[in-house]
């Protein structure tokens, strides 16, 4: 696929993503209306945590890795009957092994929540282990979303295999705006919150199902670890496996440390997560998700020189919009809490924890975004390993970090800022690994013209932070009564019409496109 092809690949990935995400926003914003940051928030946030640490073992982003680069080749190769056996026979174990693990998830409540959440008092924790039990089974209907997604992904097919997540927000809204109103507390809400987040993953499986049936056939879940690619696909689960288990333990360590922070660290930290991986996801990972297969089908014929020109191009294009992302959401990530979540129980005080909360992840987000792409290079050149060195010095490093900047502070409610703070951290030493084990294998990624062109997105988004900042004041001076979601609009959009303005002024193609104008570079010769 040529790179204009890929960017229209990352393009309809990020528009699934995009309306998944907005949703998703939209549950967190009814979220934030009657839970506020409390503790029944904490007992449902600390409770979905850990079953979705499973899902995220076993599901999307493990099948993305370790099975796409195997069926996609089977299917660039032109052998339909054995890309089939590979899904069928991938399907039963995988329904198996979650099968196995959500009863003992189930049984093992207690434990888990008393483990990980062990700063929590008996009555929360208690809500907790409750919600935990009702929310495990969700871990294989989500695993199964997984397998759905990696087979659409592998035939080309990006948009609804994302989007179809809104399908999961939907249900927990309808539930919030609904009942909501008629809960007699935040505990009990919690409970019908926790059922519908389990209806909303079977909706999401089945508003996918048609599609998935369309390209493979009837499902007829083996398992037969004799078929073609099985050997090689469980091969490489185990590393894959890994490394994602040393992500989830970065999660379970933050959980630990926000459990004896004051009450609402663990709410405070999902809602400013959400928010910081939206850039992320919409730009990162809709680029690594889009090459991931279009590597595998071509990575034994094609000259790494091709690969690296692929990687760069990506890079660049993550880069431009990351990197003002980071800008917006250190300085004016105040109104982006307060457009989505002040209301209700949130007030002006849980705005600020969150955008403290939310300004230590930004400082990240450049590196969350990279690392998306070049993992996923390792993973279609079949190396498992570097990957897993990464994600290990990462951990390593966010964990001391967060303990040595958020353990001293905790009787404050900002000390939560100090572990988005510390993942934040950790992530630049995970680049940093990856980006060298790349340079090995590939050469110079990352060439003077890029550096350039990354100054240049620098100086556009400064330039662009000047001139939100003086709407901000204009806003604090003339109209300080105005509602946040009434002021925050027009301050975002003079941001983003000075950022494309300074980018394209510079000769950014990119800004050029969005403005539908020549680039400039090109006006002067």
């Amino acid at each position: 696929m040529s790179e204009a092809g890929g960017g229209r690949s990352a393009f309809v990935v990020g528009a699934g993503i995009l309306i998944s995400r907005v949703v998703g926003l939209l549950r967190n914003t009814a979220f934030a209306y009657f839970f506020g940051a409390g503790a029944a928030s904490d007992a449902y946030n600390a409770a979905f945590k850990i079953p979705n640490a499973v899902r995220n073992l076993l599901g999307e982003g493990t099948l993305s890795a370790a099975f796409v680069p195997v069926y996609s080749r089977l299917l660039g190769q032109g052998d339909a009957a054995a890309a089939r056996a590979l899904a069928n026979a991938v399907l039963g174990l995988l329904l198996v092994a979650v099968s196995l693990l959500t009863l003992v998830g189930i049984a093992g409540a207690p434990v888990l929540t008393a483990v990980l959440a062990p700063g929590f008092d008996h009555e929360t924790q208690q809500l907790a282990t409750r919600l935990t039990r009702v929310l495990f089974p969700m871990t294989g209907v989500m695993v199964l979303s997984g397998w759905c997604l990696g087979i659409q992904n592998s035939h080309r097919r990006f948009f609804w295999s994302y989007a179809s997540a809104a399908l999961w927000s939907v249900a927990q809204i309808v539930l919030l705006l609904v009942w909501g109103p008629r809960a007699h507390d935040a505990q009990q809400l919690s409970l019908w919150l926790a059922w519908a987040t389990l209806a909303g993953a079977l909706l999401q499986v089945a508003g996918q199902m048609p599609e998935v049936l369309r390209l493979t056939g009837p499902l007829r879940p083996t398992l037969n670890r004799a078929a073609e690619g099985v050997g090689q696909t469980l091969r490489n689960i185990v590393p894959v496996v890994t490394a994602l288990g040393v992500v989830q333990i970065s999660g379970f360590v933050d959980l630990q440390i926000a459990s004896y922070l004051p009450a609402g660290a663990a709410t405070n930290i999902t809602y400013a997560n959400t928010l910081a991986l939206l850039p992320v996801s919409l730009f990162g990972v809709s680029v690594a998700a889009a090459s991931l297969p279009e590597f595998s089908r071509d990575s034994g014929a094609m000259a790494l020189d091709a690969l690296r020109e692929r990687l760069r191009g990506g890079w660049q294009r993550i880069l431009f919009y990351v990197v003002p992302s980071t800008i917006v959401f250190i300085v004016l990530g105040d109104y982006c809490v307060g457009v989505l979540y002040r209301a209700g129980q949130f007030g002006e005080a849980e705005q600020r924890v969150v955008h403290a909360v939310l300004a230590g992840y930004a400082v990240g987000l450049v590196s969350f975004g990279s690392v998306k792409l070049l993992g996923s290079a390792f993973y279609a050149l079949q190396d498992y390993r570097t990957p897993l060195r990464a994600s290990v010095a990462s951990i390593t490093v966010s964990a001391a970090a967060a303990v040595a900047i958020a353990v001293p502070l905790r009787a404050s409610p900002y000390a939560t800022a100090g572990i988005a703070l510390a993942s934040a951290m950790g992530s630049y030493v995970n680049l940093a690994v990856l980006a060298r084990g790349l340079r090995r294998r590939l050469g110079t990624l990352y060439t003077p013209s890029m550096w350039m062109g990354t100054r240049r997105i620098l100086v556009a988004a400064l330039c662009a932070a000047v001139v939100g900042g003086g709407a901000r004041v204009l806003h604090t001076a003339f109209a300080p009564t105005l509602h946040v979601r009434l002021a925050a609009f027009p301050i975002f959009a003079a941001f983003a019409v000075a950022y494309l303005g300074s980018a394209w002024w510079m000769g950014s193609a990119e800004a050029a496109r969005w403005l539908r104008r020549a680039p400039r570079a090109s006006r002067h010769g």
